[in-house]
């Protein structure tokens, strides 16, 4: 029998964190928040320890970053004896998470198997009401952290979420993680994960006139993107070409974005500006949190 644990990382949440963390929390061995808030919410953690008297609670008194508000989180399920543990954020919450524990039996026991990731947004209304109970699923190469079930034994052996990210692409760098060490991720389509990404904004096709909702980041995101963009492709261009390496990274994130910048989006003189921001830190080796 597998022992499992749930995280979910806080930064000065909404009112919408119950409802969240109500879909998965009671579900689970052990739940885990990590604090990262400037300023703790002491109603809102009085209730959720209220709701959950099985609750480890850990006060950071500070935004420490996502990868190590991660690396807390595992460290603490690792001493709890978990096996595997749910990593959230704060702004998710599960349709279906009793499927998501079965498929998780099915794949417990797999040798080889780093993470379990459900579907976070490629559905729609209809995908929710008809949704099958199936574990079908298919390898993938990279997924975003929330809603994953990663396994600690491999944690353990593979490496941690690396700390001088902060934020954005923490991600990313521990599915190259898993690449490297050659472990599979597996992605549950009917399972799923009802997540948001960056603020919605109107883009104009040129051509046909017609408009279409994309998502935009605030410019102190970008400059994160951009650095450790950078930073992942130098730390595994060598190792993972076909992957990333900086000549696809340096296209992607100061050309075609640029222009996307300049064509759609707002703030544009401060993004492009965080952009470069990011370039030069990433040259003069400079990492963590930064605040433009």
């Amino acid at each position: 029998m597998i022992k499992t644990s749930a995280c979910v990382v806080l930064y000065n949440p909404g009112s919408d964190i119950f409802e969240n963390v109500a879909t998965y929390a009671d579900k689970v061995d052990e739940f885990i928040i990590v604090d990262n808030s400037d300023i703790q919410q002491k109603e809102t953690i009085d209730k959720l320890k209220l709701l959950y008297p099985k609750l480890i609670y850990i006060n950071n008194n500070a935004n420490l970053g996502i990868a190590t508000a991660l690396n807390i989180a595992c460290d603490t399920a690792i001493k709890h004896e978990c096996d595997w543990i749910l990593t959230m954020d704060q702004d998710s919450q599960f349709v279906n998470f009793q499927d998501y524990l079965h498929c998780l039996q099915l794949q417990a026991n797999n040798i080889g198997i780093a993470l379990l990731a459900p579907n976070t947004g490629r559905f729609n209304n209809n995908d929710i009401r008809n949704h099958t109970a199936n574990c079908e699923s298919e390898e993938k190469s990279s997924v975003i952290t929330s809603g994953n079930f990663l396994n600690l034994h491999v944690f353990n052996s593979i490496g941690r979420f690396d700390d001088a990210l902060f934020i954005d692409v923490v991600d990313y760098d521990y599915c190259l993680k898993i690449q490297l060490a050659e472990c599979k991720i597996l992605f549950f389509k009917n399972i799923l994960l009802k997540h948001q990404l960056g603020d919605m904004y109107k883009r104009k096709n040129l051509i046909t006139g017609k408009i279409k909702f994309k998502r935009e980041h605030n410019p102190q995101r970008v400059y994160y993107f951009a650095r450790n963009y950078l930073y992942l492709a130098s730390k595994y261009g060598k190792r993972i070409p076909h992957e990333i390496n900086l000549l696809k990274v340096f296209n992607i994130v100061f050309i075609h974005e640029i222009t996307k910048i300049l064509l759609y989006e707002d703030q544009k003189f401060n993004k492009i500006y965080a952009k470069f921001v990011g370039l030069f830190h990433f040259l003069i080796g400079k990492h963590g949190k930064y605040t433009l």
